[in-house]
């Protein structure tokens, strides 16, 4: 039952939301972080993200206000830093901006929101189509050196190329046009779980695995004269047959050679 103490809020069916990050797209946009560059970046053997990295929890203004919430039941939230209860997350979220400003770690400077045209967030792409007539390949080119420089502070070596590839390469206006119309889907089947990347690297795995067998298979074959070992049993089986012709024929010459030897004694009248 909720704590007769705690005080409910958030009663007002329109509050103030003047606040300078969105904390339902900083959602979004820190859900495909964790789900698909964070997974990468664990995948790749790096761990979590780096401290350096706008991207990290470190560096995200909202971290410490998202883990302060409690969901109760339905939808009632509680507020982990002063034990207040609110009929929202919504109510929750203008509650933890207005009072809870200096929770937020020091020197963290990043807006998740503002990265959702890059990391591609639902609800920027359901009002991409609105903003495509104002889509300039001088301003996506700003915001893909933006990216690569992100993307370049978070990883390194084929993990920066792949995050480079999948996120800021696709900035562009003709990628949009394919959004907004439909052909490609923001965030394939298999995002969630490394990506397209990660399962192109799954089968080239493979098949660095199947050579690799193949190549063990092929060590005994070329060490003997490039017979497998189904060859080398034929050959057994007819030399085996060949010994036993040539016994058979040898002792059909030793017996027609003794016939000759020995001819028994003519008698004559």
């Amino acid at each position: 039952p909720p704590n007769k103490s705690a005080t409910m809020v958030g009663s007002s069916p329109h509050p103030d939301e003047n606040t300078p990050c969105s904390r339902p797209e900083s959602r979004e946009a820190r859900r495909i972080v964790q789900t698909h560059i964070v997974t990468l970046s664990e995948e790749a053997g790096h761990g979590e993200l780096a401290p350096s990295c706008p991207l990290s929890p470190h560096n995200d203004v909202l971290a410490a206000h998202e883990a302060a919430k409690r969901r109760l039941s339905g939808a009632v939230w509680k507020c982990g830093l002063c034990g207040k209860q609110f009929r929202s997350e919504r109510h929750l979220d203008l509650h933890m901006h207005r009072k809870h400003a200096d929770a937020s770690p020091a020197g963290a400077t990043s807006c998740l929101a503002d990265e959702c045209d890059l990391l591609r967030c639902p609800s920027w792409v359901k009002r991409l189509g609105d903003a495509a007539a104002a889509c300039t390949e001088g301003a996506l080119a700003v915001r893909r050196e933006h990216c690569a420089a992100l993307m370049h502070s978070c990883a390194f070596g084929p993990l920066f190329a792949q995050l480079e590839h999948e996120y800021c390469a696709n900035l562009t206006c003709s990628y949009r046009q394919q959004l907004i119309a439909g052909h490609i889907d923001a965030h394939p089947p298999g995002h969630t779980r490394g990506g397209l990347g990660l399962l192109a690297f799954g089968v080239l795995g493979v098949a660095a695995v199947a050579v690799v067998c193949c190549a063990c298979l092929g060590i005994p074959e070329a060490q003997n004269g490039g017979r497998t070992p189904t060859h080398q049993s034929k050959e057994r089986s007819d030399s085996a047959r060949a010994f036993r012709a040539a016994e058979s024929g040898s002792v059909v010459r030793q017996t027609a050679t003794r016939q000759r030897l020995y001819q028994p004694p003519r008698h004559t009248d």
